[in-house]
């Protein structure tokens, strides 16, 4: 339901996504994801509630999976950072059982939410704003994996695209000053647009 008391923009958006909800089989089918732009908190979860809201229509039928930015910068810590460490697999050796347990728990829910943000028939980030290269890694590992599979997402940011683009460059590094083309490229040609 589209509420009275928002902006054109997010009418307009709002209005689009519906349609795109209404044609949720094609969609996936074609692998059509959106990329949405100059989402500040609140718009984000207006726009999160809504989409949410749509996919409680499709279930079970669709599978979708929304995670905030907080909750997937945390697991790329996990699986980029913590678990893999290899001073962890010593302090691992002396460790009690009770920090043995925790980190294998770590490492299951950090290979359970991998699994379903590469493997759900859509998957939802809301709040894109990488901070630090192994999130931008583990971000660009989980567009792969989605898009060789013609997998769509929706990416919800709180950036204009050329903000986001200066960020990805600043923490370009190790994944090359071609970051934000590559990722950006892999999008562009399979998902709808809203600023």
């Amino acid at each position: 339901m589209i509420h009275d008391n928002v902006s054109v923009q997010d009418r307009d958006l709002l209005g689009r996504l519906n349609t795109y909800f209404d044609h949720i089989d094609l969609r996936l089918r074609e692998g059509q994801g959106w990329l949405i732009f100059n989402a500040d908190g609140g718009r984000t979860r207006r726009i999160a509630q809504f989409i949410g809201d749509r996919l409680r229509e499709y279930r079970p039928l669709v599978s979708s999976y929304l995670v905030p930015w907080r909750d997937f910068a945390l697991n790329a810590y996990m699986v980029k950072v913590e678990l893999v460490s290899p001073d962890n697999g010593k302090d691992l050796a002396d460790a009690d059982t009770r920090q043995k347990q925790e980190y294998a728990i770590a490492g299951r829910v950090s290979q359970d939410m991998y699994y379903h943000m590469c493997y759900s028939d859509l998957f939802i980030l809301a709040g894109l704003d990488p901070s630090y290269p192994h999130e931008l890694g583990y971000l660009d590992q989980i567009i792969n994996a989605r898009s060789d599979n013609r997998r769509p997402s929706i990416l919800i940011s709180p950036h204009m695209p050329h903000e986001l683009e200066a960020g990805f460059e600043t923490l370009g590094g190790r994944f090359g000053s071609d970051a934000w083309q590559r990722f950006f490229g892999k999008l562009y040609n399979t998902s709808l647009i809203a600023l």
